[in-house]
């Protein structure tokens, strides 16, 4: 797997810390989604650049261009921040800024060591979520739902006694219709459900890297598992090679999906040769 895995955990808890807050009054029309993107040459080097998603128009755009690679994108103060190296958070990761009012990267610096963040939880809850007067309380693999302090219904989201999947996140969707579950399968991904609490149903998502609600829709967003995919002709080009990668060289590819628990169907958003990650949400 590659090296960016390895912090998978940490990143699985920490995602909604580096979220914008959402103001009352604003549509997600003025949220995009970013996210770290290559698109495979079969010539020359690429490089992870920084796109966006628009929800409210489907438009993909890439923001970055540079011959550097642009990892972590996280919005702050109208700029993105990013790594130049898959090393997030080591004593030798750069931290640069990228303005996309005027396309200027600049560095900032060593990247700063943060918090080691943890869950919400309760003395009875392992992980715990609050919408309104609805609750959900995860402790092992058993999901409790309440409204009101009078309980709805209690689930088991595994259905192998004899695999141990702990919940490690919950998180109610914006209108507090659906509630998303993230479940450790191993320290690179990470089985996720949706749970109606009216009828208490169970529904698998996906297993991913990593998944988010968009703001204002009942509509998740999430990140496929690493895969590799040969890079097309590149035998010949890279043949010296061959006794370490085989007769073709092989790429990281990965994809970002959206899911609708309404329907229950997936759309991917990215496709073909490119590797896609780290999705975040970000405010114009």
């Amino acid at each position: 797997m590659r090296f960016r895995s390895a912090l998978f955990v940490a990143g699985f808890y920490s995602i909604l810390l580096f979220l914008p807050s959402v103001t009352i009054g604003q549509t997600n029309a003025e949220f995009q989604v970013v996210f770290s993107r290559r698109v495979y040459k079969e010539r020359g080097r690429s490089f992870q650049q920084i796109w966006i998603w628009k929800p409210a128009t489907g438009v993909l755009r890439a923001l970055t261009h540079s011959s550097r690679n642009h990892f972590f994108p996280i919005c702050t103060g109208g700029k993105i921040n990013f790594f130049s190296s898959g090393y997030k958070w080591v004593p030798d990761s750069m931290l640069w800024s990228f303005d996309p009012t005027n396309g200027e990267e600049r560095l900032i610096g060593p990247a700063p060591m943060p918090a080691t963040p943890e869950p919400a939880r309760t003395d009875n809850c392992e992980v715990f979520a609050k919408a309104e007067s609805l609750e959900a309380c995860g402790k092992e693999e058993d999901l409790s739902v309440s409204r009101d302090n009078k309980a709805i219904g209690h689930i088991n989201i595994s259905p192998d006694p004899n695999e141990q999947t702990p919940i490690a996140s919950l998180e109610w969707s914006p209108d507090a219709k659906w509630l998303l579950v993230g479940a450790v399968e191993d320290v690179h991904e990470a089985d996720y459900f949706v749970v109606n609490p009216t009828m208490m149903k169970l529904t698998k998502v996906a297993t991913a890297e990593t998944a988010l609600w968009l703001p204002e829709r009942d509509q998740i967003i999430f990140t496929t598992p690493q895969d590799l995919a040969q890079l097309t002709g590149s035998y010949e080009r890279h043949k010296r090679f061959a006794n370490i990668y085989g007769e073709f060289l092989n790429v990281w590819v990965q994809h970002l999906v959206l899911f609708n628990p309404a329907t229950g169907k997936s759309t991917a958003l990215t496709s073909g040769l490119t590797d896609n990650f780290e999705a975040s949400l970000c405010s114009r």
